[in-house]
Order: C-alpha cells, then sequence, then structure tokens
C-alpha cells in the first residue's frame, strides 16, 4: 500500500473520532440537561428546569432584596434561595398533578387573552417590556408563569369551591374600606413641554392666533417624548401627577383654554383642559359584587394555601441522582479526563447536579 494512501486512511480515520467523540460529548451535554436532579412525589425535575427556576429566585431576590450572589453575604444566602426554588418546584409540580386529575388545564388562547388584557393597561408596548424587565422578566418568562397563574387560580375555585360570603361581610368590608372606593376629581389634559422660554412664548402666541392646534403643536414641538407622538394628551390625571406649580393653573382654567407657558424646573408647560370628572364615591349597590368576588377569592385562596403547604410537608422529595444516573457518571469521567491534560496546575471540584 502506498504511503500516501495510509495517511490518507489514517486522516479519515482520524476525522470519524473527531466527529463521533464531538456527537457523544453533544449527546452527553444534551442528556445532562435532561438528567433529573430532583424528583418530587415520584415526578422528576430535570437539571436545566432547576437551573432555570434557580436564576430566576436569584433575580428576583437581586431585584427585590438588593442582593448580590458574588459577595460574601450574597453567597452565604444562597442555600436558602436553593431551598426555597426546590419548594417552589415541589408546590408547582402538586399543583400540576392535582390539575390534572381534576381535569383542570389552560389553554394558549387563555394565556395570550390574559396577556393582551394586561399589555392593554400600558401606554405602550415599550414601556410594557420595560416594566416586565424591571421585576426580571422577558416577554417568555412571563408568559409562563402567567400560565402557572391562571391555572392555580381555577384549582383555587375547584378545592375551595365550598366557601362562602355573606352579605354582612360584603357590607362590613365596604364600610371599612370606604376610601377604596372614593374616586378624586379628574381633569383630561394635554400638554406641551418646552425647555426654552422664548421658544415657548412662540408656540403659544401660535396656539392663540389659531395658526395651529394644540395637537398638532404637541406632536411638532413638544420636548415630552412620552406624550408628543399623542399631541400632548396625559389622559384623564389626578392632583398630585404634574409639578405643582402647573396643575395650581391648569386645573383652574376653563374647558379648552390654552394656559401661558408655565415655569419649572423641567422647562416650560403650555396646558389645557378638555373634560373634568367630578370627585365620587362608587355606592354600595355597584361595589358589592366586586367585593363578593374579592372575599370570595381571599376565603377560597386561604383553604387552598393549607392544602397546598399540608401536600408540601408531606412530599417525598429526593435530590440528587448524580450517583445513579449513568449519564451524571460519563460527565464526570470526562470532566476527570479533562482535568488530566488542562488543569495540572488546580483540580476543581467535580461538578454537583445544580452547577
Amino acid at each position: 500500500m502506498k504511503k500516501h494512501s495510509i495517511f490518507k486512511i489514517l486522516f479519515i480515520v482520524f476525522v470519524a473520532i473527531f466527529i463521533l467523540g464531538g456527537a457523544f460529548v453533544a449527546l452527553v451535554y444534551h442528556q445532562m440537561k435532561n438528567y433529573p436532579v430532583l424528583k418530587i412525589n415520584g415526578m422528576p425535575v430535570s437539571r436545566q428546569e432547576y437551573k432555570d427556576r434557580l436564576n430566576f429566585m436569584k433575580t428576583q431576590y437581586s431585584i427585590m432584596f438588593n442582593v448580590d450572589f458574588t459577595t460574601t453575604e450574597g453567597q452565604k444566602l444562597l442555600p436558602k434561595v436553593k431551598d426555597e426554588t426546590i419548594k417552589d418546584l415541589a408546590r408547582w409540580k402538586i399543583v400540576q398533578t392535582e390539575a390534572k386529575k381534576r381535569g383542570i388545564s389552560i389553554s394558549e388562547k387563555e394565556v395570550d387573552t390574559r396577556l393582551k388584557e394586561i399589555e392593554k393597561e400600558f401606554p405602550s408596548a415599550l414601556q410594557f417590556e420595560m416594566t416586565l424587565a424591571q421585576y426580571g422578566y422577558d416577554r417568555n418568562t412571563f408568559k409562563e408563569e402567567l400560565r402557572k397563574n391562571l391555572l392555580m387560580r381555577k384549582l383555587i375555585d375547584e378545592i375551595g369551591k365550598d366557601e362562602k360570603v355573606t352579605e354582612d361581610e360584603i357590607k362590613k368590608y365596604y364600610n371599612e374600606n370606604i376610601k377604596l372606593f372614593e374616586h378624586p376629581k379628574e381633569y383630561k389634559v394635554y400638554s406641551i413641554l418646552i425647555k426654552d422660554e422664548k421658544r415657548a412664548k412662540e408656540v403659544y402666541n401660535e396656539l392663540t392666533s389659531n395658526k395651529i392646534t394644540f395637537t398638532d403643536a404637541a406632536k411638532k414641538y413638544s420636548e415630552d417624548t412620552t406624550t408628543k407622538d399623542k399631541g400632548g394628551e396625559l389622559g384623564f390625571i389626578t392632583q398630585g401627577t404634574l409639578p405643582e406649580e402647573v396643575e395650581k393653573i391648569t386645573f383652574t382654567l376653563p374647558l379648552n383654554q390654552i394656559s401661558k407657558p408655565i415655569k419649572t424646573n423641567e422647562g416650560y408647560y403650555i396646558t389645557k383642559v378638555t373634560e373634568v370628572k367630578e370627585a365620587y364615591t362608587t355606592p354600595y349597590f355597584q361595589a358589592k359584587a366586586e367585593i363578593e368576588d374579592k372575599l370570595l377569592y381571599d376565603k377560597r385562596a386561604k383553604v387552598f394555601n393549607k392544602w397546598l403547604e399540608d401536600q408540601v410537608s408531606k412530599a417525598k422529595i429526593e435530590r440528587d441522582f448524580s450517583d445513579k444516573d449513568i449519564w451524571m457518571r460519563i460527565w464526570r469521567k470526562l470532566i476527570e479526563i479533562q482535568q488530566i491534560f488542562y488543569r495540572k496546575e488546580a483540580k476543581t471540584p467535580l461538578p454537583k447536579t445544580d452547577e
């Protein structure tokens, strides 16, 4: 056999080994993501599911309690967060099992409908996304939390279905929380914000001489980026929304009269009011249904929470299957080989299941 033929065969063999080796490592990595690190009443929780939930919980701690998990204090708190993550996963698995047993499910349409309802409460899609980010969510993670909440709500209604609310309880709540049903005076306000005094006066003169409409002026001149595209519309607002000096003048204007430029720290406001809603208190007969729904949900939720915590306390939670799982054993061997070649100076400990 010619020499170059031998090299050719060796090269092909080498390439084949390299490809098969890469495929094997990829297979091991895939299995590592999906092998169970927990079992809750026999239901597996994959390594990836656990890691995703742990990262979510850490993000919530960082946002709500300003915890930095890279610090010594943050590391001390980590075991507690891991325990809470496991309990959170246990609750969810128990809820899923019970819902399935009772024939309760949530459709994609229900999730999408509720998501759209929530999104409509924000002035723009961007504002919605920004608010989600502030609480550690993106659209997909929020949608999954929404799915869980909708399923849990149905299960709460089912488990607490025997609870009742009396007329006396509804009246008592209304009387003790009357401030919740008081609505302050509201003004539908339009505004233009211009930082330069001279420019503000010029725009005011254009408006009062009817050379331009208020809506068009706001779109053209306003430096308030949150309202200019809407023609300066703020919607219905209550006292305390705008700078005090602006409200003092604006809220005393006759309807549709344009204010002179009002000086503030932000610049000069030009405003007008097109509609006023007088202050009022929602009467009992109108508030009754809403109060009944709230009190009934509170009672059912109390029953459900007791049931769920009882289930968690009785649940069989098995942790760490690394010594029982073939893919984990293979992974450990691969790490050991890697350490021989690449970590001679400082060998690091083998990974735990939650790493």
